[in-house]
């Protein structure tokens, strides 16, 4: 056979100088994960505790502003609402200007004139009035 075949000598390793510890730092190192953990908790729980102060502190700071925020949106709102009703009014009003049917009270509203055809009623004040049971005067005539 032509195949390759393995040489017979065999590599060893080459060993590794171990350097024993003593006894007593195996201990501390089996006993350290423990306190490292103890470690690592007790600073996460220290953060988490500076993040939730700082945290209520900037909501507390925030809390006025917010207040005097809430307090401009509803004075605005109020405003708002109340242009909305002249608003309103005023388009009403605009558009009862432009009625052709009432034309002739516009015109009497903004003028002193009245309409020909409507009786004038004048109220007079400090007089009786009159007996309603009693017999009607007789109109007199003049010829």
């Amino acid at each position: 056979m032509t195949a390759i075949q393995p040489s017979r000598e065999l590599k060893q390793p080459a060993q590794k100088s171990r350097v024993r510890t003593p006894t007593k730092a195996r201990r501390k190192q089996r006993s350290n994960p423990h306190v490292v953990i103890a470690t690592e908790t007790t600073l996460k729980l220290a953060v988490n505790v500076v993040l939730s102060i700082v945290a209520v502190t900037a909501l507390v700071k925030l809390l006025p502003h917010n207040r005097s925020g809430q307090e401009k949106l509803q004075q605005i709102q109020t405003e708002v609402k109340q242009t909305e009703d002249r608003v309103k009014a005023l388009r009403a009003d605009f558009n009862r200007s432009f009625d052709p049917q009432q034309a002739k009270t516009i015109m009497q509203e903004h003028s002193h004139r009245t309409d020909p055809e409507q009786l004038q009623v004048i109220w007079l004040e400090n007089q009786k009035t009159p007996d309603l049971t009693a017999t009607p005067p007789t109109p007199e005539m003049d010829f």
